[in-house]
């Protein structure tokens, strides 16, 4: 059994070092232009998505907090959805799809 492990050890430190010759061109990175990281970087993709996520999630709280039979309304739980989403998507960024 430890024969195996040496074997499947060897052979991992051997693809991951570039020993091959087809692994080393698979396994390098992508590189991106200095306008797709400052466009990936601006504050304003991140603030709309986060504005749009608060807006959306909001109203979704409402209709929940219309249903909820605890002592919080509509308006407390479409705030707090609201407030919630907003932070969160602020802090996480926007996907992909919602730049492009």
């Amino acid at each position: 059994m430890s024969d195996d492990i040496e074997r499947l050890l060897a052979e991992v430190n051997k693809t991951s070092s570039g020993g091959s010759s087809g692994g080393s061109a698979k396994n390098t990175p992508a590189k991106k232009s200095r306008g797709e990281v400052e466009a990936a970087k601006s504050a304003g993709g991140r603030l709309a998505f986060a504005v749009v996520a608060a807006a959306l999630f909001g109203v979704v709280g409402f209709v929940f907090g219309l249903f909820v039979p605890f002592f919080l309304g509509g308006f407390d739980t479409g705030v707090g959805a609201a407030f919630g989403a907003f932070l969160t998507a602020l802090v996480a960024g926007p996907p992909r799809w919602f730049s492009s």
